[in-house]
């Protein structure tokens, strides 16, 4: 098994004098990065920091979270990543699932307990292979603990430079904290393979033209305030990374278009994966002039099954739940046999989302099982109206969600944000798309949707509006 820090580690010993980690103030050579990991490490033993233990690391978005991210690593411990503008109560609920032994925060070291953690292992055979300690999202409720073992990673970034042609001269832009587990692994990934990783302490899209990088990993969210900033200043299109990876929610056809019209010189890529399966598909930009509305093929290291309701394997072209075999899937959830046990079948790994293989191979996500809306005796997949509304010109944003109902037991209810199109009109556009039983029953239209610090769109946060005001047809909030 490779450990991350050793595949760090080996890279810092070939280029010891290769720019590797930069920041608004730093700029470390391989040399430089290691020489700070050693002694951050000998810093944490000195405190009394022990192998296996859990250390949670919340620091501001730069060189010497990461840094100390692998100290920690060095020091045989296991790493809960925070982000560092958590409210002391966000830290309660987390600690609430796993409480760390450590808490590190840039000038504090605080012992909180020397009780081991109890930690699912599942793929690996000794809790010294895990290295991260990760927080599902939740879409609306109490998010879930999960672990991560090195090789679920290290075993992935050959395949990872192969997808996406990176080269050791890339500079790798970091836009967004690495308590997001899709911004942790660019950082990683390029540190294991001679890259040079470049932290923003917070995201503005001046920052992203000026540092002029190679490549990043985005969320959709963030392409808009770039086209918003080039708008005045067409002649920096052309600083923007070479490479753009789209991570998180699926890109409407319609920001796809934006994208490649403003940016010509970029090439924009999507990938869709999970916290439980690693990456697993990877659309590109030709497939996605013909296929927009899937999210691409499978990478060459995974195997992928679709099973229906009965565990049995469907044809191409039907629905199912999308299992992977591949040696990216993770230990499981912490505390939750249950749905750690659920999540896995002969070897595969899921995270239930509801997929159909087309007859060439591209894979197009429907919904989850849990976005499963039961409206006039049908069912209804949440994705697949999000999908419908965003192609509705003036729609920009849209979450689809099962809201209670007296009557009915649940309807089907529509958040969403429009531009220069009244909701009257997105209900009719949507009535020529779809069945009547698939039309939202109840709306709410918002001025913009809020978000997490991860720049993921807070689906909990805007079901609550759904509560709100019970028995009308729709609100504007």
């Amino acid at each position: 098994m490779k450990r991350i820090e050793e595949l760090v580690f080996n890279q810092c010993q070939q280029t010891p004098d290769r720019l590797a980690l930069s920041d608004s103030v730093n700029k470390l050579s391989y040399g430089q990065m290691w020489d700070r990991v050693c002694k951050a490490e000998k810093r944490l033993k000195e405190k009394g920091v022990e192998k296996g233990e859990l250390v949670a690391l919340s620091m501001p978005n730069n060189a010497a979270a990461v840094v100390s991210f692998l100290a920690i690593l060095k020091a045989g411990g296991i790493v809960m990543l925070l982000h560092n503008e958590l409210t002391d109560a966000e830290v309660d609920t987390y600690f609430s699932i796993q409480s760390p032994n450590w808490l590190w925060r840039t000038s504090s070291l605080t012992n909180i307990t020397k009780e081991k953690p109890i930690l699912p292992i599942r793929q690996v055979n000794a809790l010294s292979n895990l290295f991260l300690f990760g927080f599902t999202s939740g879409s609306t409720g109490r998010p879930k603990g999960f672990v991560k073992s090195h090789h679920s990673w290290s075993s992935s970034f050959q395949e990872w430079s192969d997808v996406f042609s990176l080269q050791k001269h890339e500079k790798v832009l970091i836009p967004l904290h690495i308590s997001y587990s899709a911004q942790l692994y660019p950082v990683l990934h390029a540190l294991c393979s001679g890259m040079h990783a470049i932290m923003l302490e917070a995201f503005t899209p001046s920052a992203v033209f000026n540092k002029e990088a190679s490549c990043m990993s985005i969320t959709p969210a963030l392409i808009s305030p770039l086209l918003r900033y080039i708008q005045s200043r067409p002649k920096e299109k052309r600083l923007l990374p070479k490479t753009v990876i789209s991570v998180g929610n699926k890109l409407s056809p319609s920001v796809r278009k934006k994208f490649s019209r403003a940016f010509s010189n970029s090439s924009l890529y999507e990938y869709y994966g999970s916290s439980e399966m690693g990456f697993v598909t990877v659309l590109s930009p030709d497939t996605a002039e013909t296929l927009p509305h899937t999210v691409g093929y499978p990478v060459d290291s995974v195997d992928v099954l679709i099973l229906n309701e009965r565990g049995k394997e469907v044809e191409k072209g039907y629905k199912g739940i999308l299992f992977v075999k591949t040696t990216q899937a993770f230990e499981g959830f912490v505390k939750d046999s249950e749905e750690t046990n659920r999540s896995f079948f002969n070897g595969y790994v899921t995270s239930h989302d509801i997929a159909v293989q087309l007859p060439d191979g591209n894979i197009t996500i429907v919904g989850r099982d849990k976005n499963v809306i039961k409206s006039s005796g049908s069912l209804v997949y949440a994705e697949e109206i999000e999908e419908l509304l965003l192609q509705i010109p003036g729609v920009s944003e849209a979450a689809v969600f099962s809201v209670a109902d007296a009557e009915r037991s649940e309807v089907v209810g529509a958040a969403i944000v429009l531009e220069n199109i009244s909701l009257s009109e997105v209900r009719q556009a949507l009535t020529q798309r779809v069945s009547a039983y698939k039309i939202p029953r109840v709306w709410r239209v918002l001025t913009s949707f809020p978000r997490m610090k991860n720049g993921k769109i807070d689906k909990a946060t805007i079901y609550s509006y759904f509560a709100e005001k019970e028995g009308k047809t729709y609100d504007l909030i």
